[in-house]
């Protein structure tokens, strides 16, 4: 039993090698084939990279959007309250007397922790994060489409 099993792989190798030699020598390298299929390998490899990466932007985008609207509440609550109308009436009548202190006005937020400084750069800073990621898809798409072509 180990003698046919012998046997007959001893003649399939012959017929295994031969096959695999005609592929290798029909697509030599340096002909015109071999290379139109390497440059087809590497559009296409560089095309599936590119679309990867303009979804990857994408998602991305999406997420710091939604970082973005949150980073506008923040800044917008730290403001401050808008006062009454009351309120403004009495800091005016201050003003027109002269004895006006910063402490007066309504509008100015007392408690230096509530300052909406760092939430307004936080949001700014997010804002050219996002339009830099927006100028990177478009390029990126106007390269997929050039390979399109």
């Amino acid at each position: 039993m180990k003698n046919l099993l012998f046997a007959i792989c001893f003649v399939a190798l012959p017929f295994w090698l031969v096959a695999t030699l005609t592929e290798a020598q029909s697509v030599q390298p340096g002909s015109a084939d071999s290379t139109a299929v390497s440059e087809a390998k590497g559009r296409n490899a560089k095309y599936q990279s590119l679309a990867q990466e303009l979804n990857s932007l994408h998602e991305g985008l999406a997420v710091k959007q939604a970082e973005l609207a949150k980073l506008r509440h923040k800044w917008t609550v730290n403001k401050g309250r808008t006062p009454t109308a009351e309120e403004i009436k009495t800091f005016e009548e201050k003003r027109a007397k002269g004895a006006v202190k910063v402490e007066d006005n309504p509008f100015v937020n007392r408690n230096p922790l509530s300052s909406p400084g760092r939430w307004r750069a936080a949001y700014y800073k997010k804002l050219d994060e996002i339009n830099k990621d927006k100028e990177r898809a478009n390029r990126l798409e106007q390269e997929l489409d050039a390979l399109k072509q």
